[in-house]
């Protein structure tokens, strides 16, 4: 097992491990500032309308969420990032990436290489993944989630100290950021410094159960490393 192949089974472990976050990347959208200033301003009843489809998202509710978008029927730059993330959050990753590669091209260019890097991370193409995301953080550079990501791609391609630039960035943006400090803590076990990360697991309260599942893909990423080189 190499480390390409594990990218998309250690994101489905981390996902379940947690699941608690309140602020996970994969699910929060853009923030209303920049839907407001990229593409244009929208009328009030289609930022309404748009507010609800992101709620339903937030709420697990994608086959709705899809349906509220398709029943919109607007082609502001806005809708259709939230149609690209429904459908790769629904696992309809090859059509949600033409909706990412189409805002290569416009303002959100961020949210499309952000888009692109989950996916290629998900089919096992980490240096792809890795390119896609760092443009994003290049173009994003105060958004939590895509420095979080962008982190947890270096830790899985043995990047620790760039890795652990980025988990503190996320950290430091976002005191909510609840998957960087999951990540941290992988990243330190990862590194061989189990005290530094039972300690720092014990500052931000985390229970000892994500603690235990976090030790554990600690181990199939430091494997996984060590197999690939």
């Amino acid at each position: 097992m190499n480390k390409l192949r594990n990218f998309s089974l250690l994101i489905t472990l981390l996902l379940s491990a947690c699941g608690h976050s309140q602020h996970s990347p994969y699910t929060q959208t853009e923030p209303d500032t920049q839907r407001q200033l990229c593409g244009g301003r929208l009328d009030a009843g289609t930022s309404i309308k748009l507010d609800l489809i992101t709620q339903l998202m937030d709420e697990g509710r994608l086959h709705a969420a899809l349906a509220h978008l398709d029943n919109l029927d607007s082609d502001s730059l806005h809708s259709r990032y939230l149609r690209a993330e429904i459908l790769r959050r629904s696992g309809r990753d090859q059509e949600a990436k033409p909706y990412y590669q189409g805002l290569l091209d416009t303002c959100m260019v961020g949210s499309g290489y952000h888009g692109l890097g989950l996916i290629a991370g998900r089919d096992g193409q980490l240096q792809t993944a890795l390119d896609y995301l760092q443009s994003a953080a290049e173009r994003l550079p105060v958004d939590a989630r895509v420095r979080n990501d962008f982190g947890y791609a270096l830790l899985l391609d043995g990047q620790f100290e760039r890795a652990r630039r980025e988990f503190l960035t996320a950290m430091e943006l976002d005191e909510k950021a609840n998957l960087a400090r999951a990540n941290m803590v992988m990243l330190l076990y990862v590194s061989d410094d189990g005290k530094k990360a039972e300690a720092f697991a014990s500052r931000i309260s985390m229970d000892a159960d994500t603690l235990a599942q976090l030790r554990e893909q600690s181990a199939i990423i430091k494997t996984s490393i060590a197999v690939a080189n």
